[in-house]
C-alpha cells in the first residue's frame, strides 16, 4: 500500500497520535501536514516500509519535527512565531522605572551612563542587576546564555573605562 493510501485509511489515528505529541492545538494541524508532505517527497523510502510500521514511522517522523530546531517544520512555522513573547523593552519596563536611579550615587552613576547606551545593552543590564543571575536573564528574553554574558560583559567594561575617565578628572 502506498503511503498515500495508508494516510488516507490511518489519517484519524495519525491525527490522533499528532495531538498527544503536540499539545498547542494551534500548532497541530500544520505539524500533521508538514510532516504527511515531507514524507509524500519520499514515495520510494516510505513505500518500501511494511504497512504495520508505517504508524511507528510516522510517528517518530512527527517527534523529530516537533522537537528538532533544524526540521522543516519548525523553519517555516515555529522559527518566527516568537509575537507572542515580549519585546525586550516590554520586560524591562516592568523592571525600570524612577525609583531605580533613587539609589546609591556610585549606582546613580553607573545609572545615569547607562542611558546614554543602546536600548538593548542598557535594558538587557538593567534586567541583569535586577534578576542576579544571566541564565535567569537568558531564560526570561530567549537570547542564548553566551550572547547575554557577551552584551553584560561589554556594558561593563564600558562602564569600567567611563569610571576610569571619571576619576581621573
Amino acid at each position: 500500500m502506498t503511503f498515500f493510501d495508508w494516510i488516507n485509511q490511518n489519517h484519524n489515528q495519525a491525527m490522533e497520535k499528532v495531538k498527544k505529541i503536540c499539545l498547542n492545538t494551534d500548532e497541530q494541524y500544520d505539524l500533521f501536514q508538514s510532516v504527511v508532505e515531507q514524507l509524500l517527497q519520499k514515495p520510494k523510502k516510505i513505500n518500501d516500509i511494511p504497512d504495520n510500521q508505517k504508524m511507528y514511522f510516522f510517528i517518530r517522523a512527527v517527534k523529530n519535527n516537533y522537537n528538532s530546531k533544524t526540521s522543516p517544520y519548525h523553519k517555516v512555522y515555529r522559527k518566527n512565531q516568537h509575537h507572542h513573547i515580549p519585546l525586550l523593552e516590554d520586560i524591562t519596563e516592568d523592571f525600570v522605572d524612577e525609583e531605580y536611579k533613587e539609589t546609591t550615587p556610585d549606582m546613580k552613576w553607573v545609572y545615569n551612563q547607562l542611558d546614554t547606551f543602546d536600548w538593548f545593552e542598557r535594558d538587557l543590564f538593567l534586567l541583569w542587576i535586577e534578576m542576579g543571575t544571566l541564565t535567569s536573564v537568558s531564560k526570561q528574553t530567549l537570547i542564548p546564555l553566551n550572547s547575554v554574558g557577551r552584551y553584560i560583559n561589554k556594558t561593563k567594561n564600558k562602564l569600567q573605562e567611563l569610571w576610569k575617565l571619571e576619576i581621573e578628572n
